[in-house]
């Protein structure tokens, strides 16, 4: 019973401080929108809805789904006017649920499988309720005022609930590649570096890349995600999530997934966000505490 006791307390304890307002979650919503709006500038709809979007089930409700074929132009430009609010900051609590409604929907209605979309998707969502009480024009400047204890503690679960997510994707690719032969052997990055349609756009660099160094880059991808997926769910630290941005800038660069960089990135800024208002508010926020009536003594605040 103590030890249940002790849980909540300490549950209650990181509740009472959180404080998701900082540059952290600004980064993480610019960056996920910066992703949609890298791949839909970059690929025209024949390329991205080849063959027309998917809009069965949940997926009728997206945005490319509710207009004509022939008008997916202005689908596209209703998207990039959304998101390129989103990316600028402004008003966080009204731009979230578009925000995700897009993601979600450009997920579902695409036909080819894309990890990066699937991840914007939950992601999005999970913030939601850190950004519903966010009542600040701009998602850059300092928050004025601490948020209610009703919206702090949604905000504490959507993102407890984000880095039990991050930790799953970064655990099962761990997972994944011990049960691949060529992870194992620490040939997967020889063999993904001279495909033909996914490796790296200068031939000659398998060629300059000596085999040991490229067993050693194998292995140590599978121990960076290992070290994320820890990480994101013990104490998210800023080394933990520079060694996954740096592992998807590499990425990014040598297999031109330049969008599912800027998703992952974003996915492990959010991570960042610390429970604590002296850090993200400069200590100028005062954290709301209820009273309670300790046994055998008065009213006091705790």
């Amino acid at each position: 019973m103590r030890a249940v006791t002790a849980v909540v307390g300490r549950i209650e304890g990181a509740v009472a401080v959180f404080e998701p307002r900082g540059w952290q979650l600004a980064c993480a919503r610019s960056a996920l929108a910066a992703a949609q709006v890298l791949v839909l500038l970059a690929n025209p709809d024949e390329v991205i809805f080849a063959g027309g979007p998917v809009c069965s089930g949940v997926g009728a409700i997206a945005l490319w789904c509710l207009v004509e074929p022939a008008e997916s132009p202005a689908a596209d430009a209703v998207a990039l006017l959304v998101l390129a609010v989103v990316l600028s900051g402004f008003r966080p609590r009204w731009t979230c649920v578009p925000h995700w409604y897009l993601a979600f929907g450009f997920a579902a209605a695409c036909p080819v499988a894309n990890g990066g979309d699937r991840i914007a998707q939950l992601a999005t969502m999970l913030l939601v309720p850190l950004c519903l009480g966010d009542d600040r024009t701009w998602q850059w400047s300092r928050p004025r005022a601490a948020l209610s204890p009703g919206w702090r503690g949604a905000a504490f679960a959507g993102h407890l609930a984000l880095r039990l997510q991050v930790a799953v994707v970064y655990g099962y690719a761990v997972v994944a590649k011990f049960g691949d032969p060529l992870w194992r052997d620490g040939r997967a990055l020889s063999v993904v570096l001279t495909d033909p349609n996914y490796g790296a756009p200068w031939p000659v660099l398998s060629d300059l890349v000596p085999a040991p160094a490229l067993v050693g880059a194998t292995w140590l991808v599978i121990a960076t995600q290992a070290v994320i997926a820890v990480g994101v769910l013990w104490r998210p630290g800023v080394a933990v999530v520079a060694a996954g941005v740096v592992l998807h800038v590499v990425i990014a660069a040598v297999l031109n997934l330049q969008a599912f960089g800027l998703v992952m990135a974003g996915v492990l800024a959010a991570c960042l966000v610390r429970a604590e208002d002296r850090r993200n508010s400069g200590g100028r926020i005062p954290v709301r505490r209820r009273a309670v009536r300790p046994i055998g003594g008065d009213r006091r605040g705790l």
